[in-house]
Parts: structure tokens; C-alpha cells; sequence
């Protein structure tokens, strides 16, 4: 019987190190199931995609440890494979936040995701796509979209998730507004907002922004959520209040669509899964179903 072939990519920076300790255990389980195994750690941004592109082809899975960011090069060098060569994914996450691990319901302890990701039950989840940048669970602008890629390494390790809370709050208060315009599937609307996430997650930043079951990763459709600029102090607080809580009000318009579009006079700056995603006047985003497979609990 031909052994099953794996490619481990693993970013041994991540979060605060947490994988480390536990390598030589993960690399055990592999080793165990007589799999042929490649490894890979990344040594500088855009690493973890270049290895899935070079090696990806011909491996039965993909077993990837790091944060978002990690994963979101991980997702780009999977999507850049042909659909039929592109092999499933396993995913321990060691970062920050893991937004995406908590909304597929991964474990919180490494060991744990290793076993699953070892494992063999698996389901498909969607994709997303803006201009052509693939993503795992969030394309974004305005307010708190900057906190990942500029807050410093070692002072997320140290706050974890308050570090995005606190650094996003004082931005909010001074943030920026912006007149956009979106097409979506349905409708089409023109608003000034301070911030616009498009999503495929049930967490961003940790935060639980849509109300419990409401949100499927893998119908085929993207969530959207616009915060209206706040007028004056109140408002703000009601914008609070949505971020922190999930609390629905009248400052924050909530889409469901396979199809967005963001047009903007001047360029925006976004947020992929996180990571910069450049400047642009106009975002055209879709939905990939059920694009990559992953081994899940």
C-alpha cells in the first residue's frame, strides 16, 4: 500500500511560540501513521504559500500550524492549485486570535488540533475572493482593519485578544469615514461608514459580531457588515455596543451574498484574513464553495 504523502508547514514565530514545545510530538503522530512527510518552516511572509504551490501537488494533505496569517497563505497556495490536485488541509493554530479555527470549532490546545488534524474527518468550507487575493474569513476597511498587520508581534502575544480590542477602540474614536457604494446579489446602496468586513467567519478578532447560528461557512454566501459613521457620542457607543456584543442597531447594516462589490472614490486600505491587502477603489469580492476541504472535529 503506498504510503500517504503530507507536506507540514509550520511558522515557529507565531503567537507567543506556542508550537515549539510541542513539535517533536506533532512530527511523532505523523511519523506513526508510516506517512511520507515533508517539512517546511517558514522564515518570512509569503513562505507558507510558495511551499504549497512548489510541493502541494501530488501530497494527500496539508497539515499547517501558525496563525491567520499563516493560514491565509496557506489558503492562497491551495487555491492556486488545480481543483482536482488540491489536497485537504489540516490546521493547528498557534496564533493570536484564530479566528477561523474557532468558527470551524477547533480545539483550543495544540495537541488536540493535531490529532484532528491527523484524523480523517474532514468537511468543505467556502472561500473567499477579492480581486483575484484569495481569503479565509475576512476581507475589510476603516476601523480595526490595520490592528492586526500593525500592532507588534510581542505585544499581541502579551494582550492576546485585548490587544485588538483596546488598539481598535482608541482607532475607532479617530478613525475615518468613508462614502461608499455596494452592489451585492440584491441590492445596491451608497453609505458613509467607518467600517466595511466582509466575512465567511462567526469571530473576527475574537469578536462574536452575528447572532449564534446565523452564519454557515459553507452556503455558498458571504456575510457583510457596514458600521454607519457615528454623529455624535451616543452613537458611538451604539457602535461599541455592536462590536463588543453583537447587539444589532440601527448604525451597522448586515448583507448575506454570494457577490459584493466596494467602490470608493479614493483607494481604500484592506485587511485579507489580517494581513495588508493593499489599497483599492474598488473590491469586487465572491464566494468560492466549498472550495478547500479541511480535517475538522
Amino acid at each position: 500500500m503506498e504510503k500517504e504523502k503530507v507536506l507540514f508547514v509550520y511558522n515557529p514565530r507565531a503567537g507567543k511560540g506556542t508550537l515549539r514545545n510541542k513539535l517533536a510530538d506533532i512530527i511523532d503522530m505523523m511519523m506513526k501513521r508510516q506517512w511520507d512527510v515533508s517539512i517546511a518552516a517558514t522564515q518570512k511572509a509569503g513562505d507558507a504559500a510558495e511551499y504549497i504551490i512548489q510541493k502541494g501537488i501530488g501530497c494527500d494533505r496539508v497539515i499547517c500550524s501558525g496563525g491567520d496569517g499563516t493560514l491565509h497563505e496557506v489558503i492562497h497556495g491551495l487555491m492556486t492549485l488545480p481543483p482536482d490536485m488540491r489536497p485537504a488541509c489540516g490546521y493547528i493554530p498557534t496564533g493570536t486570535v484564530n479566528d477561523f479555527a474557532n468558527s470551524i470549532r477547533l480545539p483550543k490546545r495544540v495537541i488536540p488540533c493535531a490529532q484532528i488534524a491527523v484524523g480523517d474527518k474532514k468537511d468543505a468550507y467556502d472561500v473567499g475572493d477579492m480581486n483575484g487575493n484569495f481569503f479565509s474569513y475576512v476581507a475589510a476597511f476603516g476601523a480595526f482593519t490595520s490592528v492586526s498587520y500593525e500592532t507588534p508581534q510581542a505585544t499581541k502575544n502579551l494582550f492576546g485578544r485585548t490587544a485588538y480590542i483596546l488598539d481598535g477602540a482608541v482607532k475607532l474614536g479617530k478613525t475615518k469615514s468613508y462614502h461608499i457604494k455596494v452592489q451585492t446579489d440584491l441590492e445596491t446602496w451608497e453609505q458613509d461608514c467607518i467600517l466595511g468586513m466582509v466575512t465567511n467567519a462567526k469571530s473576527v478578532a475574537g469578536l462574536k459580531l452575528y447572532k449564534k447560528n446565523s452564519v454557515s461557512l459553507k452556503d455558498g454566501l458571504l456575510d457583510g457588515i457596514f458600521v454607519k459613521t457615528p454623529k455624535n457620542p451616543i452613537e458611538l457607543n451604539q457602535v461599541m455596543a455592536f462590536l463588543l456584543h453583537g447587539k444589532a442597531n440601527s448604525h451597522v447594516k448586515v448583507i448575506h451574498s454570494s457577490h459584493v462589490e466596494i467602490s470608493c472614490k479614493e483607494a481604500l486600505a484592506y485587511t485579507l484574513d489580517g494581513e495588508n491587502g493593499g489599497k483599492h477603489k474598488k473590491a469586487v469580492i465572491q464566494n468560492h464553495p466549498q472550495a478547500i476541504t479541511y480535517f475538522c472535529g
